[in-house]
């Protein structure tokens, strides 16, 4: 059965594959979409790219791309300034070329056209898809609706180091001609390229937990190509959800990204941001400024009022006692006399009063009523005070003013007023 085996060498699979694809392209020229993956150059101008297509992180296709140094001229002068960044790792491009296979290298496309409408097209596609989710989702309009702190120090700078644009706002912000100072802390990302919204949302992750007072996103110009990393939703999404207010300045000003459009504010250029945050400070440092001299002058008119109610107030202090004191002393003085007057008058009152008890006294004293002609009678031991109390013959005793007698009763006559016992 060995001998029956038809064994096949790996030139006549590799023209039979050629014969195959020629047949089936017919040597005609189609578009196709790809990434670039990786691009190199020779020293004769060719270009080799790597195509691929991904979806989701994972590599569906991979494929060699021939650009011609022909071809490569032609395309470079067509895409004038942008050709650089065009033609560089990460971007996803559309063009138009032929299949070729070679026996050892394989299948290769020869890129001989790049449809940059289509591309700019296809972009504003996903821009435009990108706008309507967050629109559906209520978040176009969150980070603004953040406050900016009026003293804005703190700021995390989001971009890439080697830019121009990233240069431009550093020196703008600490090189400023007022001389205020920032806080800036530096959160490398790439800006361009199909990895560099993953990098861009990782590090406003980052900054955020550094807690600024706002994050800046700066980028250089750039073709709208260049600029569709920013149209992606994930990216967008995050800035709108940001916990502190973000600022870009991504240096375009014919199209607004979607990150501009959900950003906080955005600027035209890095250099526009910088010189928004530096002046946001100047003038409120004036206007602090402005209160700490309104506050002093305040002050100071206050402690001179208060110092000349304070003196007002001590002068008061050391009259009105002496005048207490001397309207005391007079009234002091007035109750004195008025209370010798009274002491005086009540005196003289008990004194009179005395005379007459004296007087009174003095005229009922038994000898005074006897030396007017009255006389006591005693019977033993006893005064008379009643007729009844005698009999007659009894012995009775008389007292005079001068002496004295003894008498006996003969007759006794009562009064018929007189109350008997």
């Amino acid at each position: 059965m060995d001998s029956e085996k038809k064994v096949h060498t790996l030139s006549q699979l590799g023209r039979s594959l050629k014969r195959t694809l020629e047949k089936v392209t017919e040597g005609k020229t189609m578009w196709f979409r790809a990434e670039i993956a990786k691009i190199s150059q020779s020293p004769a101008g060719h270009m080799y790219l790597e195509l691929v297509e991904e979806e989701n992180g994972q590599r569906l296709a991979a494929m060699r791309g021939t650009l011609w140094s022909s071809q490569a001229a032609s395309i470079r002068q067509k895409l004038g300034a942008d050709a650089d960044r065009i033609l560089s790792s990460g971007t996803e491009i559309v063009f138009c070329g032929s299949v070729q296979y070679h026996a050892v290298y394989g299948v290769s496309l020869t890129i001989e056209e790049l449809d940059l409408a289509a591309m700019i097209g296809e972009a504003e596609k996903r821009k435009q898809a990108t706008i309507a989710t967050l629109q559906a989702e209520g978040a176009m309009e969150l980070n603004r609706q953040i406050v900016l702190p009026r003293l804005l120090q703190r700021v995390a700078l989001i971009g890439s180091p080697g830019t121009s644009g990233f240069r431009d706002f550093a020196a703008h912000l600490i090189h400023n001609e007022w001389g205020v100072g920032f806080d800036v802390e530096v959160f490398k990302a790439s800006v361009q390229g199909k990895g560099a919204p993953a990098e861009l949302i990782q590090a406003l992750a980052q900054a955020q937990q550094w807690q600024p007072d706002a994050m800046v996103v700066v980028r250089g110009g750039g073709s709208a190509l260049d600029l569709d990393a920013f149209n992606q939703l994930d990216l967008c999404r995050a800035i709108a959800h940001a916990s502190v207010p973000v600022l870009t300045g991504i240096g375009h000003e014919t199209d607004l990204s979607v990150a501009d459009l959900v950003a906080h504010a955005h600027f035209k250029t890095p250099t526009a941001v910088a010189d928004f945050l530096v002046d946001r400070l100047v003038t409120e440092r004036s206007k602090l400024a402005e209160w700490a001299l309104a506050i002093g002058q305040r002050t100071k008119q206050r402690l001179n009022w208060e110092r000349e109610r304070l003196a007002q107030d001590t002068q008061i202090l050391r009259l009105q006692p002496r005048q207490v004191l001397d309207a005391m002393a007079m009234k002091l003085g007035h109750l004195r006399e008025n209370l010798g007057l009274q002491a005086r008058q009540a005196m003289e009152r008990q004194r009179q009063q005395l005379h007459q008890w004296g007087t009174t006294v003095e005229a009922l004293h038994p000898e005074n009523i006897l030396a007017r002609g009255f006389s006591v009678v005693r019977s033993g031991d006893k005064a008379v005070r009643s007729v009844q109390d005698l009999a007659p013959k009894d012995i009775v005793h008389l007292q005079f003013h001068h002496g004295r007698a003894e008498a006996v009763v003969t007759n006794v006559t009562s009064d018929p007023d007189e109350p008997t016992h």
